[in-house]
């Protein structure tokens, strides 16, 4: 946890890592847009670790000997609406939406934290609108959100830390999740953009550590 932790805050190369992801994305979303299509086009991205840098609040539990909990120390520190930006986010998000295209937030954290979530996004000059904001209302699974905004948009990009953030992983173990990933392979860096996190996340839960 320390040393990911210090990856993230403080190496050269975590930051090139994600103005690479955020440059490539950029390149893709342009020649996405070159393509006619009747629907509005729209992004979609998780907030934690892929829009929104909360390894302020990993340090904090760090002193505190925890690991990266979402306890109610967790609900403290969104409710700071502290979080800082993941290097490139924020930039490319207003260039999206500078070329007519949607950024939708599909995030786990749960209504009781949505107004403090979009004032965060809002200090750091995310474009969010009242409805581009998508919180976990009954399951932590993604899969109904993304068809929400699919249903009415066509959805050029997609950004997350996560693979159940692009598609349906929970419960897999690390074979199946390589499997799944692998059979993705046409989609990492021209639709799906991943970045790294090894704070937290599904691939360190059970049955993941088979």
């Amino acid at each position: 946890m320390l040393n990911a932790t210090l990856w993230i805050q403080s190496s050269a190369e975590y930051r090139a890592v994600a103005l690479q992801t955020y440059a490539l994305a950029r390149r893709a979303l342009d020649a996405a847009l070159a393509e006619p299509a009747a629907l509005p086009p729209a992004i979609m991205l998780d907030l934690d670790e892929t829009a929104l840098d909360n390894t302020r609040y990993a340090a904090r539990s760090i002193r505190k000997n925890k690991m990266f909990l979402f306890d109610d120390d967790w609900t403290r520190w969104v409710a700071e609406s502290a979080a800082d930006a993941v290097p490139g986010a924020a930039e490319f998000l207003v260039y999206a939406k500078s070329r007519g295209v949607t950024p939708f937030y599909i995030t786990n954290r749960g209504t009781d934290m949505e107004a403090a979530t979009r004032a965060n996004l809002q200090k750091l000059g995310f474009p969010v609108d009242e409805d581009t904001l998508l919180v976990r209302r009954d399951t932590y699974d993604k899969t109904s959100r993304r068809d929400f905004v699919a249903a009415s948009h066509r959805v050029l990009l997609l950004f997350g830390d996560d693979l159940n953030d692009f598609t349906g992983a929970s419960g897999k173990s690390v074979t199946e999740r390589q499997a799944i990933a692998d059979a993705a392979a046409q989609e990492w860096g021209t639709r799906w953009f991943v970045l790294p996190n090894p704070m937290y996340g599904s691939w360190s839960v059970p049955p993941c550590l088979d």
